[in-house]
C-alpha cells in the first residue's frame, strides 16, 4: 500500500476529463495529487491504493487531499476537476 510520507506543495496541474478507463498522467506514488473541484457534485475515483470511492456533495471550490489514478465519468457529476502534482 503507498504511503505519503512527504508533504509538499503541488509544482504542476492538468485538467482532468472523467474517464472509466483513462488513468490520470503523472499519478504514482512518487508524485503525491490532490483534486481540486471547480464545480460541485459527486466525484467517483480510483485511490491510489486501488480502492473505488464515490464522494458525494464535494462543495464548489473543494480541493481534496486525496491520491487517485482515475476520475471515473460513471456517477461523477462534478466538472472543472484539477489534478495538482
Amino acid at each position: 500500500m503507498p504511503q505519503n510520507t512527504i508533504v509538499r506543495q503541488a509544482t504542476t496541474a492538468l485538467a482532468v476529463t472523467p474517464s472509466d478507463g483513462t488513468s490520470i498522467v503523472g499519478a504514482s506514488a512518487n508524485s503525491p495529487a490532490a483534486l481540486f473541484v471547480g464545480t460541485g457534485g459527486n466525484l467517483n475515483v480510483i485511490t491510489l491504493g486501488g480502492s473505488t470511492v464515490l464522494l458525494k456533495n464535494i462543495a464548489n471550490g473543494t480541493f481534496l487531499p486525496i491520491q487517485v489514478t482515475h476520475v471515473k465519468s460513471e456517477s461523477t457529476t462534478a466538472t472543472d476537476i484539477v489534478a495538482l502534482f
